[in-house]
């Protein structure tokens, strides 16, 4: 089926693939060929070339659920297809832009069979404004999709590139994820796709397509505004990051999380050993923060630091884990909570992040062992404005130079 769709749209541009050059950089013969997503939402139109030369089979998924040529399933497992898949489905945040294109939560059914995750040519997340389909266990689909609003290699094995978006597209994603992030995904009005329409080549874009209702965006989801802030306050002692572009001042909960913060302030004054994960030597009265670069920058999201493994999967530690702790009330319900990073449940040990906003997603996965002062959360937003590589590293490093402890 996705090779009929392919063949149908192939048809006009049958005499230009030999001459295209197969790489991201395409020739402008081949550009001037492809068709284009124009995608209505809720809060804009978003325009992207899609690539149908080098991921044939994405794309041919793609148009055919855009348009209902392609089968599909309801998210009670009934037949859904003749009709266009993607109209009225939810926009969510993601890290590298926001991401669309599901009806189902997930103990519903999906849209269908996933698909042969297309490689070659290798299409990689070195630059914003790319549209791509999700992979899972090493499948494409069956149908979400995300649009990135920076280079991000992280997402580098995990999504097909499968078009180009405009820069309007780029700055309107970075403003949806902007919002759903700080609202903790609680937008006072949702995003949702309207339609999508496939243009040829050549041909005007369509007039914007009719806004959906609210109450019909799946998955659906209660419209109800973000909670205020609950829950114990910190009365632990003062944890202050002197870093190179400002202070960041953290009250610890030492009562709520006393293996988290006692952890903490061991590896901050030295007194709790660690293992060099390269040399595998055991280092002791070693200041473990002083001098350390924050390592990962994620706006709207997080600020990574602490990790000296260089192993994003949180496999390789440094001679020790803990177990995660949680306290009733004690939550990722606002900007500027510091907690333990993991690479799962009670693998926590050095790796730390500032959270940039409400993410209760993270309930109960992560150690919270402090919350920091107003005016270091205008640092940290600060800092994670910044510019920034394909890797999410600042371009200017960003350094803690001294943590002190005050009670």
């Amino acid at each position: 089926m996705l090779e009929r769709v392919y063949n149908l749209w192939m048809l006009p541009f049958r005499a230009l693939v030999a001459a295209c050059v197969f790489a991201f950089t395409l020739h402008a013969d081949c550009q001037s060929s492809e068709p284009t997503a124009v995608i209505d939402t809720t809060a804009g139109r978003m325009t992207c070339t899609l690539l149908t030369h080098e991921r044939p089979l994405t794309t041919a998924r793609f148009i055919g659920l855009a348009q209902g040529t392609t089968a599909w399933v309801q998210p009670d497992g009934s037949a859904g297809g003749g009709k266009p898949f993607y109209d009225g489905t939810r926009i969510f945040p993601q890290a590298a832009g926001v991401a669309a294109g599901v009806r189902a939560t997930p103990s519903e059914q999906p849209a269908g069979e996933t698909f042969p995750a297309e490689a070659t040519p290798a299409l990689l997340f070195d630059q914003p404004g790319l549209l791509a389909m999700t992979i899972a266990k090493g499948s494409a689909g069956p149908s979400r999709f995300l649009i990135t609003d920076h280079a991000n290699r992280e997402v580098d094995g995990h999504a097909v590139v499968f078009g180009r978006c405009d820069e309007a597209t780029v700055r309107l994603v970075a403003t949806i994820r902007h919002i759903l992030q700080s609202t903790d995904n609680h937008p006072t009005t949702p995003f949702a796709v309207n339609h999508i329409a496939i243009v040829p080549a050549g041909t005007p874009l369509p007039p914007p397509a009719p806004q959906v209702a609210a109450n019909t965006i799946l998955p659906a989801q209660p419209i109800t505004a973000l909670a205020a802030p609950s829950g114990p306050e910190p009365t632990g002692p003062t944890a202050i990051l002197e870093t190179s572009i400002g202070r960041i001042s953290c009250r610890l909960f030492t009562r709520e999380s006393p293996i988290a913060t006692s952890t903490f302030l061991g590896l901050v004054d030295g007194t709790k050993d660690w293992t060099d994960p390269t040399t595998h030597v055991v280092q002791h009265h070693h200041r473990f923060y002083d001098g350390m670069a924050i390592d990962r920058v994620l706006p709207d999201f997080y600020i990574q630091f602490g990790d000296i493994t260089g192993d994003i999967s949180g496999k390789v530690d440094i001679g020790f884990r803990f177990r995660n702790e949680t306290a009733p009330g004690l939550t990722f319900d606002r900007p500027g909570r510091l907690a333990f990073g993991n690479g799962g449940p009670d693998t926590n040990n050095s790796e730390l992040f500032f959270a940039l906003n409400p993410m209760h997603v993270l309930d109960g996965g992560y150690p919270i062992i402090g919350q920091c002062d107003a005016a270091s959360v205008a640092v940290l937003e600060r800092m994670a404005h910044l510019p920034r590589n394909a890797s999410n590293l600042p371009l200017t490093p960003v350094v803690i130079r001294h943590v002190v402890v005050q009670p």
